[in-house]
């Protein structure tokens, strides 16, 4: 339960995976250059997240959402991919910057559908 008897939604990751589909090749050269065909539980990344969503009653009587996001991605290089990545820190910028963008496409529509799931539970205690 959230502020003032509102409702409010945690999430917690708690587990992730790394693995390659699609052509043979891709998957064969995926798992030679991380390790995982030697030792396919190996742990190359490890992805932790925490993620509040909640409503906020305004002093004049409408409401507003708030969504807080903590997200921390380790991923383990194995050293023969090291030596062929020319700039790391660019290919880290690129890195954060594709997962930024993802974000971004994928918050709008969790937060639609928390707004709508606040309407319905809305509708439902209303008198």
């Amino acid at each position: 339960e959230g502020h003032a008897g509102f409702p409010a939604y945690e999430f917690v990751l708690i587990r992730d995976a790394t693995y390659a589909t699609g052509s043979r090749v891709f998957v064969w050269f995926f798992n030679k250059v991380t390790g995982k065909d030697k030792d396919n539980k190996r742990e190359d990344q490890a992805t932790q997240s925490l993620n509040r969503i909640r409503v906020l009653p305004m002093e004049d009587g409408s409401i507003e959402f708030e969504c807080n996001a903590n997200l921390s991605i380790s991923i383990k290089i194995p050293a023969v991919l090291m030596k062929i990545i020319p700039n790391k820190e660019k290919a880290e910028k690129t890195g954060g910057d594709s997962l930024c963008a993802t974000l971004k496409g994928d918050i709008p529509c969790a937060l639609s559908g928390f707004r709508q799931e606040y309407m319905n539970w809305r509708d439902i205690v209303k008198p």
